[in-house]
């Protein structure tokens, strides 16, 4: 992704509020029997000419939780990580 990895905690937070905590291991989603781990790793950033733009890698592990529930709050967490363009 193209985010650090606290624009793309306060996306969580905006989107889900008291459902996001963070762990030892990563940020913890938790909406009703749905527990989504996201475990963020910073690469470094990639240039472009003098732009540089941040990289973020997302492991994704569901913690709890069925999978039709888990792929639709995944489809809310990817709508409310998505960064505009111009």
């Amino acid at each position: 992704m193209n985010s650090s990895p606290a624009e793309f905690r306060r996306a969580l937070v905006q989107a889900f509020g008291d459902a996001v905590s963070e762990t030892a291991d990563g940020v913890l989603l938790v909406v009703g029997e749905v527990q989504i781990l996201f475990v963020l790793d910073s690469l470094p950033a990639r240039r472009i000419g003098a732009l540089q733009i941040a990289d973020l890698r997302v492991d994704i592990s569901l913690q709890s939780g069925e999978s039709p529930a888990a792929e639709r709050l995944l489809a809310q967490v990817d709508r409310a990580t998505l960064r505009g363009g111009g």
